[in-house]
């Protein structure tokens, strides 16, 4: 009977379940509406956990081959999560607070169960297999609809005294005014996000693509695919992103000294027009990490968090 083990990426809108061998191999890969068509499942765990714990099972049953065994699941999971007691103390996105969720699906799933920040696990992912293999010291962040960071030093992943490290789209920058989710006002995340450049966009007058002459508000991939016709106010948004987050980076660099920055995302996808401005600054200030402080982006795309939350449970 064949092992294997499921790790799995919740996210606000979808989520991704992946079963993987213990040749680090993914056998199947199973997606889902995370709150469901018309959001039914906010806030309802119950909901939520039993139908995960449904697909996990199924799609293990349905696997070709010999008959398999489900031996463990790794989860990452957006909000305040704490890996040690399997707590998510608050996810606002999916309406929880204070959820004991591995324990729950440990006695749904009867295996282990390990949970961590989806962002620290997309980053585990590329460290083991992406953008980061075979660097000890990283800084991993992704950038949709908002943005978060994950560090690892000395190849191990930080995650601060309350589990809250890397929150790095909840730094103020003097500049803005907006109110932030967050309550508070000025975050990198209301501009260096999907939302914020999508509202930028739409404030300079372009459209969604899609709709090119008829309206629409333009999301962050419209503004990218005008990026590519050498738009100059697509162009002037994203330079602009990229300038508040390199800012934020310089610091970061300047405390950390990481030898790789991995970007991910949706807002990643746009490519030079980001990572320009991004490797630009960071050199100019720290000319002497030419050559050796490379900004890339993430290689593994919506893998990087099925390989990350698999390594949760699956150890080399």
């Amino acid at each position: 009977m064949r092992r294997v083990y499921a790790g799995v990426d919740v996210g606000g809108t979808g989520t991704v379940i992946g079963l993987f061998d213990e040749q680090r191999h993914i056998l199947a890969k199973v997606q889902l509406d995370t709150l469901g068509s018309k959001r039914e499942r906010f806030g309802d765990v119950d909901a939520y956990t039993k139908l995960v714990a449904h697909h996990i099972r199924d799609a293990a049953a349905q696997l070709p081959g010999d008959s398999a065994t489900l031996v463990a699941a790794g989860f990452g999971i957006p909000g305040q999560v704490n890996p040690e007691d399997g707590v998510v103390s608050d996810a606002t996105n999916l309406g929880w607070g204070h959820v004991p969720f591995a324990w729950i699906m440990e006695d749904l799933l009867q295996v282990p169960v390990r949970i961590d920040h989806d962002v620290r696990t997309f980053a585990k992912g590329e460290l083991m297999a992406g953008a980061a293999r075979g660097r000890s010291h990283a800084i991993c962040l992704t950038i949709g609809t908002g943005i978060a960071a994950a560090i690892a030093i000395d190849g191990k992943l930080v995650r601060g005294g309350h589990n809250l490290a890397g929150e790095i789209g909840h730094d103020v920058v003097a500049t803005l005014t907006r109110r932030c989710p967050c309550g508070k006002v000025g975050c990198l995340e209301t501009v260096v996000s999907g939302p914020g450049i999508s509202r930028l966009a739409a404030a300079a007058g372009l459209t969604s693509w899609q709709n090119e002459g008829e309206g629409g508000i333009p999301t962050a991939e419209d503004v990218a695919r005008h990026c590519s016709d050498n738009n100059e106010q697509a162009l002037g948004i994203y330079r602009y992103a990229a300038e508040l987050l390199a800012e934020k980076l310089e610091t970061a660099v300047a405390l950390l000294d990481p030898e790789v920055i991995v970007i991910g995302g949706g807002v990643a996808k746009a490519g030079e027009p980001l990572f320009g401005p991004i490797r630009t600054r960071l050199h100019d200030r720290f000319p002497w990490l030419r050559g050796k402080l490379t900004v890339v982006q993430a290689e593994l795309g919506d893998e990087a968090a099925l390989i990350g939350a698999f390594h949760h449970v699956f150890q080399v």
